[in-house]
């Protein structure tokens, strides 16, 4: 299949890496001031605004779900504020990073997707033409930049660096939260991901040109994991390294991967375009509640406001069908309010 191209006047990350809590760049700042009286009183100011907005959504995470049911969260949190990394070189597995890090979960290259966590996988495996259908439509749609959103996107920001120029994705959803507009445009993938009960954070198509790879890099988070399923690929030229295994896409055929291992590709074809369907899911061995805490992070942590907070509470609520808050007047005026402040966004993207 050969896709259009695309002008993108914003282009969006084409994986969303949950490893930043993006701070100030106190750095960036520190250049354009002049004395070291003033570099000292921002340093402070900035230090002092990260710990009040760091407590602020701790305490709602807690408050929302209980200390212990969302400690290792809150743990993950902190370690990613005080801008750890967990870094492990597996002897049978190769080497694992990550800044966004939750304890005890089971860390491999690839998993089985056999095993009773994934059984969905099958399901969307039986499916796969259906799925691919869709695709097709797409690719031959010449309209399609101007019905959907960041259509065949290319990778942005520090991500380009791995994932090159000709690195392309059209998203679904992203972080939770469906692309009304795109997953309208493929509206029996999307039931399918609905109707198994895939417990997606993002769905993407993702396609690499012939002679093009992404270069070895981590996704910097180990509890959700990544899922291809090949849909049209030029079989036994393309692989995916994850750690020290390497994995040959089949068209119709899964593979599920955590790639906060160092991973890489490569489409080896001379003219063939290799797309797969991405979905990136939450790693089984997380609760359900350390899940739910995780998703009100993704939304209090763009608004770390008071008004942000009671937002995230209500679509929290939304999502859960457990109504503890009532909103406020305020609250209908919070997205017109939003200020990116303090620890920032997590970013959006993906591998």
């Amino acid at each position: 299949m050969q896709a259009s191209t695309q002008s993108i006047l914003e282009p969006r990350s084409s994986t969303w890496h949950l490893k930043n809590i993006q701070k100030k760049n106190v750095l960036l700042v520190l250049r354009t001031r002049s004395t070291s009286h003033n570099r000292g009183n921002y340093i402070c100011r900035a230090q002092q605004e990260d710990c009040d907005l760091l407590t602020s959504v701790s305490s709602a995470i807690r408050e929302r779900y209980g200390s212990v049911e969302t400690k290792r969260v809150i743990e993950s949190l902190n370690f990613l504020a005080a801008d750890e990394e967990y870094y492990r070189d597996h002897a049978n597995f190769g080497i694992q990073r990550a800044s966004s890090y939750i304890s005890g979960l089971e860390a491999r290259p690839f998993h089985d997707t056999d095993s009773p966590d994934f059984l969905w996988m099958k399901k969307l495996e039986k499916d796969y033409e259906v799925i691919l259908g869709e695709l097709q439509g797409a690719v031959t749609n010449t309209d399609i930049e101007k019905q959907g959103n960041y259509i065949w996107a290319p990778a942005a920001r520090e991500e380009a660096i791995a994932y090159g120029p000709d690195w392309r994705t059209l998203v679904l959803q992203d972080r939770c939260v469906w692309d009304v507009t795109n997953s309208s445009l493929f509206p029996r993938t999307t039931e399918l991901v609905k109707r198994f009960k895939v417990p997606s954070v993002e769905v993407f198509f993702a396609r690499q040109s012939p002679q093009t790879g992404i270069e070895p890099h981590s996704d910097n988070t180990n509890f959700i994991l990544t899922s291809h399923l090949g849909l049209d690929v030029p079989e036994g030229e393309c692989w995916m390294r994850v750690g020290n295994e390497q994995h040959f896409w089949k068209n119709g055929s899964g593979v599920i991967a955590d790639t906060s291992f160092i991973h890489s590709t490569k489409n080896l074809s001379e003219k063939t375009d290799r797309y797969v369907l991405i979905i990136r899911f939450w790693h089984p061995g997380l609760s359900k509640t350390e899940r739910n805490a995780l998703t009100f992070l993704f939304d209090a942590i763009e608004d770390p406001t008071k008004e942000g907070i009671i937002n995230a509470n209500r679509l929290a609520d939304e999502r859960e069908n457990q109504p503890k808050l009532k909103a406020t007047s305020s609250t209908s005026q919070t997205k017109k309010k939003k200020k990116k402040k303090g620890l920032g966004m997590l970013n959006k993207g993906m591998s």
